[in-house]
């Protein structure tokens, strides 16, 4: 039986924590007769460890520093960390945001025999960034999208509610947006959720019937000081308004959600639209798990999510290239680097056309439904996970059993086994985050 090691933000309620989930969940169903599995729960920036993972998960959690050297090793992580500890070694990563990624980047994932990336988008970045820089990729660079759980993603399965919104939002009519509010000046935050309310509240101010946005957003921790932060964002770019002018409401719903809390938000009734204004995307999952609800989406047809939306099924937003601003780069999002920048006097009127032709909208919308339900579940990308494992048995299958390999050290930040084996395992009663009207 080969052991395998699999390192990852498994417990964080993060992007990387979602992918790695659905990974470690592949490996499980596929290969635990054949396989050893063990894990290492990694952590992720600031986010908190909040996933309920399974009880057989927490069983099979070892500490650092490992004692033998697996015979695969999987990370599932930015390239930057990316080390090559097994006999065989495989990375998962969702790249980056730019047009091109740091040059490194193509050394890092060639340490690893087959890099799996979740979009075409990503592939393409890293294909271009070596072209770019006349470097060569020697690992094998493979797609295997993400998918949406159909179990708990669905109009007839939603088994809790955002009681909040009932009490507290007033209009019938409401856009969503949802997606950590990271670094950049207005306009220049990489999910551009500075200008999604800039744009909303110029469209809509002054204007007798007035739509609701709700705003389900944090800086990647759910603390009362990131909450101040965020509604401090909020204040400042309503205070590019003069204060005469009457702007539509807008209610923050701050901190962690489950799963089907997150169904039940996508589901009600007030939620008639998401908003995305995103520069790039690696996946873009909030997108894929909103389209399988069956509800018109605005966003750009560029990066990852372009790989599940069906141009002619979305309310398209178009844009042009633009680089990097300087409030927003950082070691993965470079100086060279472009990305998408969308028209915002088109989108103001796409806002409005949806509210007014929202009938042809929401058919449209219906179509995708049909399309995500039909190529992205579950179901239909385990034969990707099939092919990655017959190319993981067969390089391992190359290397000799006994391999001399000094492992390099590896230090993990964060929780050690003992403090995850304290994390309730059982489905957690989390109490709502508070909505409050700004």
């Amino acid at each position: 039986m080969r052991t395998v090691v699999i390192s990852s933000r498994v417990a964080t309620q993060s992007g990387y924590g979602h992918h790695a989930r659905e990974v470690i969940t592949n490996f499980f169903e596929k290969k635990s007769n054949e396989w050893d599995i063990k894990l290492l729960s990694m952590p992720w920036g600031h986010t908190p460890f909040t996933y309920p993972i399974p009880t057989e998960w927490h069983q099979r959690i070892i500490p650092l520093p490992l004692t033998a050297q697996p015979d695969i090793w999987v990370q599932i992580t930015v390239p930057t960390e990316f080390q090559s500890v097994g006999k065989c070694n495989i990375g998962v990563t969702a790249g980056t945001e730019g047009d091109i990624c740091p040059p490194e980047w193509i050394d890092h994932i060639n340490k690893m025999q087959i890099t799996i990336v979740p979009s075409a988008f990503t592939k393409q970045i890293f294909e271009d960034t070596a072209k770019k820089h006349n470097k060569t990729i020697t690992t094998k660079l493979q797609v295997v999208s993400e998918y949406f759980d159909d179990t708990t993603y669905d109009n007839k399965n939603v088994t809790t509610n955002i009681s909040v919104i009932d009490q507290q939002v007033k209009e019938s009519f409401a856009f969503l947006i949802t997606g950590h509010w990271l670094q950049g000046n207005i306009g220049e935050d990489r999910k551009n959720i500075s200008g999604a309310i800039h744009c909303f509240f110029n469209t809509f101010k002054n204007k007798k019937n007035q739509p609701a946005l709700i705003l389900k957003t944090s800086g990647a921790t759910y603390s009362v000081v990131d909450r101040m932060q965020i509604e401090k964002k909020i204040e400042q770019i309503k205070e590019l308004f003069p204060d005469n002018v009457k702007l539509p409401s807008i209610y923050l719903l701050h901190g962690d959600l489950t799963n089907k809390e997150m169904n039940a938000l996508y589901n009600h009734s007030k939620v008639k639209a998401m908003i995305s204004f995103t520069k790039a995307e690696g996946f873009g999952r909030p997108l894929l798990e909103f389209s399988a609800i069956g509800k018109p989406i605005i966003a750009p047809y560029y990066s990852g999510q372009a790989d599940f939306l069906k141009k002619e099924f979305i309310c398209e937003l178009p844009g042009q290239l633009t680089p990097i601003h300087a409030t927003a780069q950082n070691d993965f999002l470079i100086k060279d680097a472009k990305w998408f920048s969308i028209d915002y006097g088109y989108a103001s009127k796409m806002f409005q056309d949806v509210i007014k032709n929202y009938k042809k909208w929401n058919e449209l919308a219906k179509r995708q439904k049909y399309f995500v339900r039909s190529n992205f579940t579950k179901q239909a990308i385990s034969s990707k996970y099939d092919e990655i494992i017959k190319l993981i048995d067969g390089f391992a299958e190359s290397i000799p059993t006994q391999v001399s390999l000094k492992l390099p050290k590896l230090n993990k930040i964060g929780e050690n086994k003992t403090e995850l084996k304290k994390q309730n395992t059982d489905t957690p009663k989390l109490k709502l985050p508070k909505l409050s009207k700004l």
